[in-house]
């Protein structure tokens, strides 16, 4: 997987995402479309579940703070990924600077089989991926969703109230756990039956953002189930997704090597 910048999906988080993010508890004014017609919250969900629907390849990117970013929330790390509905083929990065390790990690997720890559290998293995398939080690698997799937934010939706040209939402919390890096939260924690998640989602042509309150989502655990789970500091979960404009399938690693056996630096050689 070709490694890329974050600039550009900085910017849309960083930019509109902002005020997005500020309108959850918005005032349920009706959005107009072009036409003047007056949407109701429940049409404007469907027709973002529409929007994703129709992608072919979804390009997305991911970040996970501690609080919302209005508030002074720190970023604690950032997910690149492109997804493939047809096929539930997956393409992973991960940039984060956690307990202070700055690390960059890649993954594959191809029939059946997951393939690892780490920066720490240099530039001359950036096309050579470990096979971690039956690899429990969680320091590898760390950033892969249980979820692959980057719509679910938009998917599993309950539509509240309009907020702006976006819509206020309730995701359920065991669909915020299993779509963010399981490292986070291996297993869903108990006690999650019934909470809510609130969450703003906002379209801005082709391109759709997400912000999703996870404090306030932790805030609404009963005080004996949240005291068994370790929150990890997550606190924000901001989103955005488009259609990819690359339509190149997504294929399996170009070099497979065993990291036991071949150092990084002669993965190329057969």
């Amino acid at each position: 997987m070709a490694r890329r910048s974050s600039a550009a999906w900085a910017g849309a988080l960083g930019a509109g995402l902002l005020l997005a993010l500020s309108g959850c508890g918005g005032s349920g004014t009706a959005a107009t479309t072009k036409g003047g017609d007056v949407l109701l919250e429940g049409e404007q969900l469907d027709a973002l579940v529409a929007q994703v629907d129709k992608m072919g390849i979804v390009e997305w990117h991911g970040q996970l703070l501690t609080k919302n970013p209005d508030n002074g929330g720190k970023r604690i790390f950032d997910l690149d990924g492109r997804f493939s509905p047809s096929t539930g083929y997956s393409e992973l990065s991960m940039d984060s600077v956690i307990d202070g390790d700055a690390q960059q990690v890649d993954y594959l997720v191809v029939n059946g089989r997951t393939y690892f890559n780490s920066q720490a290998w240099g530039p001359n293995a950036d096309t050579c991926y470990v096979d971690i398939t039956e690899d429990a080690t969680e320091a590898r698997s760390w950033a892969l969703p249980t979820d692959l799937d980057p719509t679910w934010p938009v998917t599993s939706a309950r539509a509240i109230r309009l907020a702006g040209d976006g819509v206020s939402v309730g995701i359920p919390a065991q669909d915020v756990i299993t779509g963010m890096p399981r490292g986070l939260f291996p297993d869903v924690p108990s006690g999650l039956d019934g909470i809510e998640a609130k969450a703003v989602i906002t379209p801005h042509g082709h391109l759709i953002e997400v912000g999703v309150d996870v404090l306030n989502m932790w805030n609404d655990v009963p005080a004996k189930e949240l005291a068994k789970i370790d929150t990890r500091k997550a606190g924000w979960w901001a989103m955005t997704m488009k259609e990819s404009q690359d339509g190149s399938a997504i294929q399996p690693p170009q070099h497979v090597f065993d990291s036991a056996v071949t150092p990084p630096s002669q993965c190329k050689r057969p």
